[in-house]
């Protein structure tokens, strides 16, 4: 089934609607590492994440339009897909300000991501963050 069968949207707008939803991910890791029920080890990734995207240095830069934002994209989907598994849920939600829900967004953009990157990049870094996550769950 293709990302347009499933989810009724063009790869196109999806990688619109997700570069607009950037500054949403970047404020909820934000407020994330500043909640005290978040502990140390869980803020440090979300830390490390908010480094990268404002970081210069990027798997594809960020001149590129839409296209260099995808890799903050996936690190940001893959950061809170392990969250949706280790910190309580409801601790996600009372700091997002985006439209849709949450678990929904990032599903929607972790497919998405499928389409735009090469399929053994996108295999590698998924691949790699399961078994960084060890028993907490699948991506």
């Amino acid at each position: 089934m293709s990302f347009e069968q499933k989810y009724g949207e063009s790869v196109k707008d999806m990688a619109k609607q997700a570069v607009l939803l950037i500054p949403n991910f970047v404020k909820l890791l934000y407020r994330m590492a500043g909640d005290k029920r978040v502990s140390a080890s869980e803020k440090a990734i979300l830390l490390g994440a908010v480094v990268y995207i404002f970081s210069p240095l990027d798997f594809l830069p960020d001149f590129i339009p839409v296209l260099g934002q995808v890799d903050d994209i996936l690190l940001v989907a893959l950061v809170l897909k392990r969250f949706m598994n280790s910190v309580d849920r409801s601790i996600l939600l009372s700091h997002w300000d985006g439209k849709d829900d949450l678990l929904l967004t990032i599903d929607k953009i972790l497919e998405f991501t499928r389409y735009i990157l090469p399929p053994e990049v996108y295999n590698k870094v998924v691949k790699t963050a399961q078994v960084t996550r060890g028993t907490r769950g699948q991506v």
